[in-house]
């Protein structure tokens, strides 16, 4: 393993250590406690998870230890450093390192430069003595083999990379970045399972450093995998800390949320002998997919599942107008055809949810109420002018119907991303089109919006709409949809019914994985 060598002081400390002390911090917006009153600490050498449901406050405590938001009342102390945490550069003096959910990447360096970022401001790391660093080094190509970045090339540039790609590269400086505390703010929503092992790893070598590690996630299975303590959030306010091995799942889940979540049954799959597909796909060629073929019939949810670079991706932008087929053919209704865009999709009866809600899926200075209207606003005019009463009155209904926390005048940026989301599938559902793409639907929410959205997704499927829900997590394809198709190297290359024995994550992960001999 390639690391930044560590203080003195701290290489020969024991592990379980005092790291930081946070006391009576609290955190308010105007309207909002986003924190109340929190008292927490952290320590060496351990993995410290902070749950909570969207809004709770996990995230702004992450920034507050960060130095990216300073306390309104409260302080948080880092061991070693003289005072209370003001600012980020204080953080990063005191060793606090955070990872954030969405990285920051520089689309246009290289991946080497990209894993020395940190050094190359100004020309310097922070310590004067730092030496200049070589971003094509042998150094470089091991940091990266580390996050399971070993194939790229470091004088590649950055802004190639896939979502997953670009967080395991931002992982990376952890090796090669001075630090005591390690935050990890939402950094595995954008990765998919064959990445979660080198983040488990990566993990537990900075536990063997003595580092301090924060895990602040949504995803309870990786919680309990990589956790030694979970402390759970509520409305701003510290509940409970746990011990990993002393509690399971749903009793986190029940602090989270207050109550206990019921489990969703997935409806029954429509009755499809004589029915005619909502979309048919034949031979598809685009981008990475190669003579993919399926149907989705009128009422089902089907998943497709694949690992980064399998081709999932290419599939959904394809079937949805956001690239051109290279060749085959879409059938719509029995109808073949050509989609040139995504409006050309619309119109034809197709929406698609993007995986990147954030940068693709509303506009950051529309509020809830323009977001929602916005692809229907032709519907709401006569005459070319928008019927203002009808718009807002439809708004209403929306902002009740999918449960969407603040007001139609509240500016979509400034919600959770559970919010958000409800608010980019009440757009695209307002169309009412019959075939629906959800790409990554659930990815950096929690689980009671989780719950929101697959209530959701069930109720268009059972208005006889065919629904394609794209993901990197099997286990959530298994609870939600009919069928599975499995891609590999841009080819479909197993077919699953959740319902059947054997069927289970690992069935779908080894068919994701590993060629067989009717494919060879």
């Amino acid at each position: 393993m390639v690391a930044v060598e560590r203080e003195d002081e701290q290489a020969g400390a024991p592990a379980g250590e005092l790291a930081f002390k946070a006391v009576g911090v609290k955190k308010h917006y105007p309207g909002v406690k986003a924190l109340d009153g929190v008292d927490l600490e952290g320590y060496r050498g351990e993995v410290l998870a902070i749950c909570g449901a969207n809004g709770a406050g996990k995230s702004t405590f992450a920034k507050l230890l960060a130095g990216v938001e300073t306390p309104t009342e409260g302080e948080i102390k880092v061991t070693g450093f003289d005072h209370p945490v003001r600012n980020a550069a204080e953080a990063e003096q005191a060793g606090v390192l955070m990872m954030h959910q969405e990285p920051l990447i520089i689309d246009d360096f290289t991946v080497g430069e990209n894993v020395w970022l940190y050094k190359l401001r100004s020309g310097k790391d922070i310590r004067p003595w730092a030496q200049k660093v070589d971003t094509n080094s042998q150094e470089t190509r091991e940091v990266l083999r580390d996050v399971g970045l070993g194939h790229l090339r470091t004088n590649q540039l950055a802004g190639d990379l896939g979502p997953g790609q670009r967080q395991m590269l931002s992982l990376s400086r952890a090796a090669v970045t001075h630090h005591k505390i390690m935050i990890l703010d939402e950094t595995t929503a954008s990765t998919s399972e064959e990445h979660f092992k080198d983040i488990l790893d990566l993990v537990a070598r900075e536990k063997a450093a003595g580092t301090s590690i924060i895990f602040v996630s949504h995803r309870l299975n990786e919680v309990f995998a990589m956790c030694d303590r979970i402390a759970v959030l509520r409305n701003g306010k510290l509940i409970e800390v746990l011990r990993t091995a002393d509690t399971d799942q749903d009793e986190i889940t029940t602090l989270m949320i207050g109550q206990a979540l019921k489990a969703l049954d997935r409806p029954d799959a429509v009755d499809v002998v004589d029915a005619e597909p909502v979309v048919a796909v034949r031979n598809l060629w685009g981008g990475t997919a190669k003579g993919v073929s399926f149907d989705v019939n009128p009422g089902e949810i089907v998943g497709l599942y694949g690992l980064v670079g399998s081709g999932r991706s290419s599939v959904a932008r394809t079937i949805t107008g956001q690239k051109r087929a290279v060749e085959g053919t879409i059938t719509v209704r029995g109808q073949e055809v050509v989609l040139d865009s995504p409006g050309t999709a619309l119109k034809k009866g197709i929406a698609y949810l993007t995986e990147d809600r954030r940068l693709e899926g509303f506009v950051k200075d529309f509020d809830n109420g323009e977001n929602m209207s916005l692809v229907v606003l032709p519907k709401m005019a006569r005459g070319g002018v928008v019927d203002g009463k009808r718009e807002k009155s439809r708004i209403r209904e929306l902002i009740k119907e999918f449960q969407v926390k603040g007001g139609p005048k509240t500016y979509t940026s400034s919600l959770s991303g559970g919010n958000q989301q409800k608010v980019v599938v009440a757009k695209w559902l307002e169309a009412d089109p019959d075939f629906v793409v959800l790409d990554e639907p659930t990815k950096g929410i929690d689980v009671g919006a989780r719950a929101n959205i697959y209530q959701i997704i069930h109720r268009v499927a059972a208005r006889g709409k065919g629904v394609l829900v794209v993901s990197s997590e099997a286990e959530e394809l298994l609870s939600l949809c009919h069928r599975i198709l499995v891609m590999r190297n841009g080819k479909i290359v197993g077919e699953f019914n959740p319902d059947d024995e054997g069927t289970d994550t690992d069935a779908l992960i080894r068919t994701a994985l590993h060629s067989d001999e009717a494919e060879q």
